[in-house]
């Protein structure tokens, strides 16, 4: 006896360490145990007021209904599992001379991009503006083209507009935009070191103009009702085309950095090549597509039991009816 004790216990305190370790069986089983407690207890006080046949109804239409609704809030809003993150995939570094008006890359739309030259100066806008004038002092850095489209005033507005028509099929990217730090993050690993090792640093370059093409349409009317219509067509709308970034960038002047003083400006060498570096969006939140088709197949599953329980209150209201008619 005391050995068939010593032989139990040692068989469960392997069973817990073995539940312990595997966090993979662990969250099965938590899972597998969470759904039968709670849709189990909604069952069995469902099937003891109405019977195991009408209780499961019941039950598998609430539960069901419960997916539809909570679906349509992931669709929508995307807090469900997304997915891997998106991010961003080199695909292309254009060199190109001062002066040159050609730029070869693989991607066909990037030889459509003008060089820096070909745009206005966005010094000589600031200068030639008041708006920009008192957005852009003279005593900070000079703007350039993105810092100029990014503030909230209708002559930046007339600007992007006028220089979209310029640079079509392409976009200028704003410095507002979310995707500026991320492309220009994302350029300083790829040329530096840790890529193909064309710069030490993002020190020693600057960042010229940078321009997107392809992915979703941006919202163009912010009432209510074009905001709803916007959401609405950017969550049917899961296959948009290819988003892509171009960043121009040119190497700067050396210049000392004088001790006891703050580093120097950079400022760009007009003599130095003009790089384009041609970034594609990798897009991660392909679970959404999921999503959307569960909360679509949770709300046509609803929708059938919901029937088949109007259709059974219908048979039995006749049925009632009948007999009280009988009596």
């Amino acid at each position: 006896m005391p050995s068939w004790s010593t032989n139990g216990a040692s068989h469960v305190t392997s069973l817990l360490a073995a539940l312990a370790w595997d966090p993979g069986f662990r969250g099965i089983l938590t899972v597998v145990v969470a759904v039968a407690i709670l849709c189990g207890s909604v069952f069995v006080i469902l099937a003891t007021n109405n019977g195991a046949r009408l209780g499961f109804l019941l039950a598998l239409t609430g539960f069901c209904g419960w997916m539809f609704v909570l679906g349509i809030i992931w669709s929508m809003y995307g807090i469900g599992w997304k997915g891997s993150a998106p991010t961003w995939k080199l695909v292309d570094v254009v060199r190109t001379e001062p002066g040159s008006d050609e730029i070869v890359s693989s991607l066909p739309e990037a030889e459509t991009l003008p060089l820096p030259d070909e745009l206005d100066d966005p010094v000589e806008l600031r200068d030639g503006s008041k708006v920009f004038a008192e957005n852009f002092p003279t005593t900070q850095r000079d703007p350039k083209i993105g810092d100029l489209v990014s503030i909230d005033d209708p002559e930046a507005e007339a600007l992007l507009d006028r220089l979209n028509e310029q640079v079509a099929p392409w976009r200028i990217l704003q410095t507002s935009n979310k995707y500026t730090g991320e492309t220009q993050a994302f350029v300083s690993t790829a040329l530096g070191p840790e890529g193909q090792n064309i710069f030490a640093s993002a020190g020693d370059y600057v960042v010229l103009d940078s321009f997107l093409i392809g992915g979703k349409k941006g919202r163009t009317d912010n009432s209510v009702l074009g905001r709803v219509r916007w959401k609405a067509g950017s969550i049917v709308n899961q296959s948009p085309p290819d988003l892509y970034a171009a960043i121009q960038l040119q190497p700067v002047i050396a210049q000392e950095t004088k001790p006891g003083q703050a580093p120097p400006t950079p400022v760009a060498n007009p003599d130095a090549d003009i790089y384009t570096v041609v970034l594609k969006r990798i897009q991660g939140h392909h679970l959404r597509r999921n999503a959307i088709g569960m909360t679509i197949l949770m709300g046509v599953v609803t929708a059938v039991l919901c029937s088949m329980l109007h259709r059974r209150d219908k048979l039995a209201r006749a049925q009632r009816a009948a007999t009280a008619g009988a009596a």
